[in-house]
């Protein structure tokens, strides 16, 4: 039965909503939001909105504080594939903008950031984790501790780059009225994000691997592309990305769906193999403002 909460729907603003579920037995800390978390299907309570279908989580405030302490040694190990899966970004980003100054938002410890440099972009990124900040600073990678907001005093942007971080955000509408404040007049803005109406996300249902705690805003193409039409954007392309992981990194998740009986730990041999996967369980979408002409450069 729909229901009324204190806090109308982040995308459209709706009063109305359903609980969907809940599954969270003891309050989250700073592990809790770890990129690398694998706790899947673990969430604090989601509600969706009656009028959009935008699920979220009202429950937990000051999820920054969260990220400010968050530390992941897990992510660097798997740094060398991260880089693969940010050359396959940017390889589609070129499509669109091929040079220029590139900010880099939730930009962990600069792996995006290096491949953008490497690639001849002026880039830089800023990231709320101390601990990854300082990864990238120990590998002199210009990412500043902070948030999108807080390159208020930088000139404009060709590119901005929102890699798995829209949905982490209490305000994704204000973040993203962020990025079309702080593009230039032809600059694009690349969302990557979870898709909560793909079929692996029907298939697996609560068992979803992106129903985590971290995650507290779940997007399916229209709501992302009404979401970036209130702020300002439009969306010109959009398609499913592609990603690398070790089978380690793959066989540990996996395992998680088994009974306990049945898991096996990976041998070390798996650490030597990467495999490129796409589930098509999540969107990549190119954006641009509304007044604004995308054309190659």
């Amino acid at each position: 039965m729909p229901q009324k909460i204190l806090q109308p729907c982040r995308i459209c603003g709706s009063p109305t909503f359903r609980k969907w579920r809940s599954s969270l037995l003891q309050p989250p800390n700073s592990r809790s939001f770890a990129i690398t978390d694998f706790n899947f299907g673990r969430i604090s309570a989601l509600y969706q909105c009656g009028t959009c279908g935008f699920r979220q989580c009202h429950d937990l405030t000051d999820v920054l504080s969260f990220y400010k302490s968050q530390e992941d040694p897990a992510y660097e190990d798997g740094r060398k594939q991260r880089k693969l899966q940010a050359q396959a970004l940017l390889k589609r980003l070129g499509q669109y903008m091929r040079k220029g100054r590139l900010l880099d938002v939730g930009a962990g410890s600069g792996i995006l950031v290096e491949a953008a440099r490497e690639e001849g972009f002026q880039a830089r990124g800023v990231e709320p984790s101390r601990w990854l900040q300082g990864q990238a600073e120990k590998r002199g990678l210009p990412v500043r501790a902070g948030l999108l907001e807080h390159t208020k005093s930088e000139p404009g942007w060709d590119v901005i780059t929102l890699v798995d971080v829209i949905e982490h955000v209490e305000n994704p509408v204000g973040m993203l009225q962020e990025m079309e404040k702080r593009l230039t007049g032809d600059g694009v803005g690349m969302i990557v994000t979870p898709d909560v109406k793909s079929f692996m996300a029907r298939l697996l249902g609560r068992k979803w691997w992106h129903y985590r705690v971290a995650h507290i805003g779940y997007f399916d193409a229209s709501t992302l592309e009404l979401a970036c039409g209130k702020a300002g954007l439009r969306v010109v392309h959009k398609s499913r990305p592609t990603w690398y992981f070790t089978v380690d990194y793959l066989w540990v998740r996996i395992m998680q769906y088994l009974p306990g009986w049945l898991r096996t730990q990976p041998c070390r041999l798996m650490r030597r193999w990467t495999v490129r996967i796409n589930l098509r369980d999540s969107l990549l979408a190119v954006v641009q403002k509304k007044e604004g002409t995308c054309a190659s450069r």
